[in-house]
């Protein structure tokens, strides 16, 4: 196995890493990079250890985990350093063709993980732009580690992956925020079991969803005739939330886009 390299060692950093570990992955085989104190210490108390070029010569897969504005000098830094090396960016936004044009000595792969691949349930978008196929399999194989991963046939399909479900998971928790409200106050205050409630309340429609049913059919298992879910729908249905859930989407999408063309 190659040491696996964190370049940056922020979120998504971190849930990667979770993830890898608890599926059965060495701690010694994943290191990092990172400035950071908060982001070191967080990972000194994983036990993961740092990375240096003078020290770890081994044949290294880094992960490019940097934010948009640090990506470009922290790509030239690993190949300025290392011989062709094996890069997979995670960084939203630039395109592939910004870091071919600072080296083309290297293989290059875009990736756009999101967090729930902490606890192996992730969705990893693919998009190989120089990998070989063994370079390509091997990253495909420790991404499947932390959940499930879709190839794409397109570089531009990353920016709607990366509005729709790179940043999905924030969105659903924004709609659980007036059910964590209201059934805190079903359980008097009492923190684990709403909790509780709420989990069992996902992992449910995460159940319900795998079935290959349409989701107005789901819909219609669960709202009776002048029922109150049919009443409660009725009422979305007047505010358009629909629309506006997908404005946001959209507007995701759109600001992925635009972070090419500010770096």
């Amino acid at each position: 196995m190659k040491k696996v390299v964190f370049f940056g060692a922020g979120n998504i950093a971190q849930a990667l890493i979770a993830g890898m570990i608890s599926s059965g992955l060495n701690k010694k085989d994943i290191l990092f990079v990172d400035r950071n104190i908060k982001n070191k210490n967080i990972m000194k108390k994983a036990g993961i250890k740092e990375y240096s070029f003078k020290k770890d010569r081994s044949n290294c897969l880094f992960f490019l985990a940097v934010k948009p504005k640090d990506a470009l000098n922290a790509f030239k830094e690993i190949c300025e350093e290392y011989k062709k090396p094996m890069i997979v960016s995670l960084v939203a936004g630039i395109k592939s063709k910004k870091y071919l044009s600072i080296s083309k000595d290297m293989q290059f792969i875009r990736a756009m993980p999101n967090t729930p691949s902490e606890f192996n349930k992730g969705i990893t978008a693919i998009y190989n732009v120089s990998g070989s196929l063994a370079t390509l399999k091997k990253v495909r194989a420790l991404l499947n580690r932390v959940g499930i991963t879709l190839e794409l046939d397109k570089e531009t399909k990353m920016d709607d992956f990366t509005g729709l479900i790179g940043s999905g998971p924030a969105y659903f928790f924004y709609l659980l925020k007036i059910y964590e409200k209201r059934i805190l106050k079903l359980c008097n205050g009492n923190t684990k079991l709403r909790d509780k409630i709420l989990g069992n309340l996902m992992e449910g429609v995460g159940i319900a969803s795998k079935d290959n049913k349409a989701m107005d059919e789901l819909i219609s298992a669960v709202a009776s005739k002048k029922g109150t879910t049919e009443a409660g729908l009725k009422s979305f249905k007047s505010s358009k939330i629909l629309n506006s859930f997908e404005k946001g989407i959209i507007a995701a999408v759109n600001r992925s886009k635009e972070i090419s063309n500010e770096f």
